[in-house]
């Protein structure tokens, strides 16, 4: 196993960001589920429109009011996207299609605030990778933890 998938990084800088999930996406598998926490301002979306943008993936927006967006490459691969923070109750959750993405063969789910989620209930034949994201005391300075669940 990658020492990646279990590991704690600083990071200085949006380019260094970048330069994370470069090393850090090709270790996930073909379903993989990325639970992305920390407080406003962590990296979460930024982190979201990276990753997106290492796919091939244009426009990636922060679904904060749909919950949920998709978006595919050219290739054809899909990422969906998750915001939690303004999920009321299990109703939202049900109501965004949520349960129905771990029906897919493939796919690449990310979810922001996942803290507000169950991890126990998410399903055990995907890949689970935590991600916690936290500002440091040195301005643009970033704390990020992976666990593989």
């Amino acid at each position: 196993m990658s020492t990646i998938l279990n590991s704690k990084h600083l990071i200085h800088s949006e380019a260094e960001l970048k330069a994370f999930w470069q090393e850090f996406l090709p270790h996930i598998s073909d379903r993989c589920i990325l639970l992305l926490s920390g407080d406003v301002g962590a990296g979460k979306t930024t982190s979201t429109q990276m990753i997106a943008e290492i796919l091939g993936m244009k426009d990636v927006q922060s679904p904060s009011f749909a919950i949920h967006l998709r978006y595919e490459n050219a290739q054809g691969k899909s990422m969906d996207h998750l915001d939690l923070y303004r999920l009321k109750d299990d109703d939202d959750l049900e109501s965004s299609g949520f349960w129905d993405l771990f029906a897919e063969k493939q796919g690449l789910v990310i979810i922001e605030w996942a803290q507000r989620l169950d991890y126990d209930y998410l399903p055990l034949n995907w890949q689970r990778l935590e991600v916690r994201l936290q500002k440091t005391s040195t301005e643009g300075e970033r704390s990020i933890t992976v666990q593989l669940l």
